[in-house]
């Protein structure tokens, strides 16, 4: 019983550190306090990038987004964790002021769909990978038939 237990306790702990990650970095923009909930080693790969990036490109890809979007915010919708794992399903939410990813500036507040999956190990978080809903992104965005323009420049990828 009292294993059960410390593994319901360690499954809570690592769906708090998830949402506490993503409060810290999408939603406060608090990347110092942030790099404390992740390993040396990690690593955070995006489908709309098709790229594996390191804590420091991460958080500037995520200044990028929020410094492009309007009231943006990220809303935990579910959360469910097994073992060393956690996934999140999760809505983007904002108005995109600023030119993104050949999206451009838009007066309507556009939501969209993301599901995480978590690599947890001793207490932090290893390795992150976000598939985004893309399609519904290029619907609101009027966007259809059109290539994303993934220009990371900005980015100081290494």
């Amino acid at each position: 019983m009292s294993s059960e237990i410390d593994n319901n306790k360690r499954l809570e702990e690592n769906k708090k550190l998830a949402g506490k990650f993503i409060e810290l970095t999408w939603n406060q923009g608090r990347f110092n306090l942030a790099r404390n909930l992740v390993r040396r080693d990690f690593n955070y790969h995006v489908s709309l990038m098709n790229q594996t990036f390191g804590y420091d490109t991460t958080a500037q890809m995520i200044q990028m987004i929020r410094n492009s979007m309007e009231d943006f915010e990220v809303m935990i919708e579910d959360v469910i964790a097994e073992g060393d794992r956690v996934v999140t399903q999760s809505s983007f939410c904002g108005t995109l002021v600023k030119p993104m990813f050949g999206f451009q500036p838009s007066k309507n507040v556009v939501t969209f769909a993301a599901v995480s999956f978590w690599q947890i190990k001793k207490g932090q978080i290893q390795s992150l990978s976000t598939l985004l809903d893309t399609a519904e992104l290029m619907r609101q965005m009027h966007h259809e038939g059109k290539e994303l323009e993934l220009d990371l420049a900005e980015l100081e990828i290494g």
